[in-house]
């Protein structure tokens, strides 16, 4: 058993960027809760935060479209039914967002990793995403306290 995640990374060719590799995200405004239109159509974009965003919102093996895909995070197995203690559940969480975020051929790691818990029995997730060319600060809000 291999304790260390297995990523494939696509081989690029040519003038193939590490962008077009992952391919395009369709816009989503999640304060809205739908997708971004112009024209009437989905708006595309390659920006890595929509990706990441979209990871973070999505629980992991729940969705039949991403059966075949290891997309998301499992945060309800850290929190439903199970008494685990907030160490060893933030713990798990920043494992489980790391393995999820660096199969993104441009992310190589996440720092600062940080709950906060929130009055609302929400908790806020911040930490800052390393990328091949730098690194960017990300926060976003779990629906469940962890």
């Amino acid at each position: 058993m291999n304790i260390f995640p297995q990523v494939n990374i696509p081989e690029l060719t040519g003038a193939q960027s590490l962008d077009d590799a992952m391919g395009k995200s369709s816009l989503f405004d999640f304060a809205l809760g739908d997708f971004v239109l112009e024209n009437g159509r989905v708006v595309e974009t390659d920006d890595i935060t929509v990706w990441i965003e979209k990871i973070m919102r999505t629980e992991f093996g729940r969705y039949k479209i991403y059966e075949d895909t290891p997309y998301g995070i499992r945060k309800e197995d850290l929190i439903i039914g199970m008494n685990y203690s907030a160490a060893f559940a933030e713990s798990e969480l920043r494992r489980e967002v790391e393995e999820a975020l660096t199969q993104h051929p441009r992310i190589t790691g996440i720092t600062n990793f940080v709950l906060k818990r929130q009055p609302n029995d929400k908790t806020d997730v911040e930490f800052e995403v390393i990328e091949i060319d730098g690194k960017r600060n990300f926060t976003t809000t779990l629906g469940e306290d962890i």
